[in-house]
């Protein structure tokens, strides 16, 4: 049997919300940081401040970059 933990529940939460995340990112970059917020809340049943948590950790692993100031998530910019 299959014991399914709240360590494990978390992980597949940040991975489906980083799916989302990147699937979205690669039909528009930017994203507005509040509408995706909106969307995540919709879909997810998450709180806004969970949500920025998970964002959080995937901006750290270099994922995206979440820009406050201009309410936007957009891609990392490649340095050339």
């Amino acid at each position: 049997m299959v014991r399914k933990d709240g360590a494990e529940t978390r992980r597949q939460r940040i991975q489906e919300v980083a799916v989302t995340v990147q699937k979205a990112l690669n039909q528009h970059n930017p994203l507005s940081l509040s509408k995706t917020l909106a969307a995540l809340q919709y879909t997810s049943g998450l709180t806004k401040e969970k949500l920025l948590e998970y964002l959080s950790i995937m901006e750290a692993n270099s994922q995206f970059v979440i820009d406050h100031e201009k309410d936007q998530i957009r891609r990392e910019a490649s340095t050339e």
